[in-house]
């Protein structure tokens, strides 16, 4: 089982055919949503489109629980997605047709495993340099060390001033 948290539907869905069939019947709106459930399941199910729960084809009553509808609605729709060639079934399990071919699970693993792949190079790379964190160093302790300096300095300039008063408060100008 992949670890996808979701599904791609085309943007297009609307201009594909069988989905318009299919919104064209009395309840096209159910139809239509029976669908995306089951391509949410069949997700879930993590099996290249198949819809089983555990190693259990699922079957109509299944189905008419999750979704909350009588079985005969379930069967009447999940006949006509097998009709219009939008549904396969392989002995008792139905099986979302073209699922590989629509959803691109291979490439999100790959890209999954490119992800890896450069992650443990970046982290070898910090080991050969020596480095134990991926943690920069601020500009912001340097800039204080500056400061501190700079006060200091301001400090000694004030002290300095003070001892060229007199006793009275007046300084002697040096020309």
């Amino acid at each position: 089982m992949y670890g996808v948290q979701w599904f791609k539907v085309d943007r297009n869905i609307f201009n594909n055919r069988k989905i318009q069939l299919i919104l064209k019947h009395k309840d096209g709106d159910l139809y239509f949503r029976v669908w995306i459930q089951l391509l949410s399941i069949a997700v879930e199910c993590g099996n290249d489109g198949r819809l089983e729960i555990g190693q259990k084809p699922i079957t109509f009553q299944d189905c008419a629980k999750i979704m909350g509808k009588t079985s005969d609605k379930i069967r009447r729709i999940l006949e006509e997605f097998l009709e219009l060639g939008m549904l396969q079934k392989e002995g008792e399990t139905f099986l979302i047709k073209n699922w590989d071919k629509y959803q691109s699970i291979d490439k999100y693993e790959n890209y999954q495993e490119n992800n890896r792949q450069r992650q443990r190079k970046y982290r070898e790379k910090l080991k050969a340099n020596g480095e134990k964190s991926n943690v920069t160093i601020t500009l912001n302790n340097a800039e204080e060390e500056k400061r501190i300096e700079k006060k200091t300095k301001e400090e000694k300039i004030i002290e300095e001033i003070r001892r060229e008063e007199d006793e009275n408060g007046f300084r002697e100008y040096k020309l």
